[in-house]
């Protein structure tokens, strides 16, 4: 009888310590694709949208014109990404396009909490302003 204690002991044990080499699940945002509505206060361009979404500490969208991807971390309310690249398209039409994705990336780097109210997301910088994304299509 000691021994399948012994055993049964050791089991939850190992699976104790399983458990907490994972973070606590707070990412909300996880498994849905967002669509970007807003940066601050200007609208996308039309015809380039940037989408952005989470999956296991990886995040990836289009900015516009090029793919991206990176990673990023949540705590709370508190966001942070990282390790953010994208590829080297070069987009001329509209003239404003790279202007706007270069913006965007940027954006992300400044990156420090985020809410979820009505259906949307918002991402706030440290002065304050936000991405503002709605569900993608």
């Amino acid at each position: 009888m000691m021994k399948i204690n012994l055993v049964s002991l050791a089991f939850l044990l190992v699976m104790l310590t399983a458990c907490s080499a994972f973070p606590a699940a707070t990412d909300t945002l996880g498994g849905n694709p967002w669509e970007l509505y807003a940066i601050g206060k200007t609208f996308p361009i039309e015809g380039r949208p940037i989408t952005i979404t989470f999956e296991d500490g990886q995040v990836s969208g289009s900015a516009g014109c090029n793919s991206y991807g990176g990673s990023y971390q949540v705590n709370g309310d508190k966001i942070a990404f990282s390790e953010v690249f994208s590829t080297l398209m070069a987009c001329s039409e509209p003239e404003s396009a790279m202007e706007q994705e270069t913006m965007f990336l940027q954006f992300l780097g400044d990156a420090q909490r985020f809410e979820m109210a009505d259906g949307q997301l918002q991402v706030f910088r440290s002065d304050g302003e936000a991405l503002t994304f709605v569900p993608a299509k």
